[in-house]
């Protein structure tokens, strides 16, 4: 197999720029593939538990074959893993066994996996060459694509980390047929949120197909890999460090998501995915509240959320003032004010600045909560 048949999508940031190339079942050959994006036959591999168990030996195999010298470093699966420390114990075996600033580390895995291995790439010696190969939905779709890199701390999730561009991205669906369920669901929440905030034609497009895509049909899912690597590839060229407040529009359904994420998360009980669906249907009654787009149209979203079998509600135990007070340390956060994406219709999503409490606590209370236990599905 070759670069040529792949499908790419460029991410032109000048002399930053790179490639994303997209296909089926192609990892076998990965080693070939990635050859033009390396400088060195060092590579140190980063992956999780699960995926060393998937797709290491086909990867590792192909690297190998290619004439690399592959250094492997597992960490558990789990966002438990995104932390300093474990980046601390990455940086330092790969200082031991020997690097140079042309050594490269590649990311193996989803989402944790890919920003903490962008972001130990970021930070040794000063910054070493990075290479994607994101396995899951989510992490295909998005957190692979734009540079952005970090860890959580106690204060709350990605709040350490630097912007820190990949030399490539290799995106394989074929290995989203391991995932199991509630994982695809999870992933499928970024998909529609690129549809819900950016792109009414591709919204338009999963409201026909978007059962296609969680049912993991070929060619639905290299589609809308596609698009919603577009969409975030022209966002990103024009504000790669969330300067000007578009590339913030990424964020929609983010900023009540990972509060919901970090109070629930404490027991292990939701997925960032899962948290991002509820918040970018609580956001969407928040704009209809604040009169930007109408109750019909909050109604809508939710109803098709629900048919998708996204969640659209969380843990009633969960209190407001907690929720607020993790709302209130979101990077967009100034003035200790609320500063979040809401919605202007379908398709059209927009920053405010300085949302009153009030009018969030209220849309937490009349349709946020769920009434009776705590089950998503």
């Amino acid at each position: 197999m070759t670069l040529e048949e792949l499908t790419r999508v460029d991410v032109n940031l000048h002399e930053k720029a790179y490639p994303i190339f997209i296909g089926a079942d192609f990892l076998a050959h990965i080693g070939s593939l990635i050859k033009p994006y390396t400088r060195s036959k060092k590579v140190f591999l980063i992956t999780d538990s699960l995926v060393e168990l998937l797709y290491l030996p086909l990867v590792q195999e192909s690297l190998e074959s290619a004439g690399f010298e592959v250094y492997v470093l597992t960490v558990e699966q789990g966002e438990g893993s995104k932390t300093l420390k474990e980046a601390e114990k990455l940086l330092d075996k790969m200082l031991k066994i020997g690097c140079d600033r042309q050594s490269a580390i590649i990311s193996l895995g989803g989402g944790v996996v890919g920003d903490l291995a962008g972001f130990c790439a970021s930070v040794l010696l000063r910054g070493v060459d990075f290479i994607q190969i994101p396995t899951t939905l989510l992490a295909q779709t998005d957190s692979s694509v734009g540079g952005k890199t970090g860890v959580n701390m106690a204060a709350g999730k990605n709040l350490v980390g630097s912007f820190y561009q990949p030399k490539a991205v290799f995106i394989d669906v074929h290995t989203l047929k391991t995932l199991d369920g509630q994982q695809i669901l999870a992933g499928f929440a970024e998909v529609v949120k690129y549809g819900l905030a950016l792109n009414a034609d591709f919204w338009h497009w999963l409201e026909k197909m978007g059962d296609y895509v969680v049912s993991l049909d070929n060619d639905a899912c290299r589609y809308a890999v596609e698009q919603c690597c577009r969409i975030k590839a022209a966002i990103v060229a024009e504000d790669e460090f969330e300067k000007t407040g578009l590339r913030s529009l990424l964020n929609f359904g983010h900023t009540i998501g990972h509060a919901i994420e970090a109070c629930a998360g404490m027991r292990g009980s939701i997925l960032h995915g899962e948290a991002v669906a509820i918040g970018s249907v609580l956001a969407t009654w928040v704009s209809a509240g604040m009169q930007l787009c109408s109750s019909e149209t909050a109604a809508k979203v939710t109803a098709q959320f629900e048919k998708w079998g996204l969640p659209t509600q969380f843990d009633s135990t969960l209190k407001n003032t907690d929720l607020i007070a993790f709302m209130k340390k979101d990077k967009k956060t100034t003035r200790n004010q609320l500063n979040f994406i809401l919605l202007e219709d379908i398709g059209s999503g927009v920053l405010v600045h300085d949302i009153p409490v009030e009018a969030v606590e209220k849309v937490f209370n009349e349709k946020g909560r769920k009434k009776h236990g705590f089950s998503f599905y």
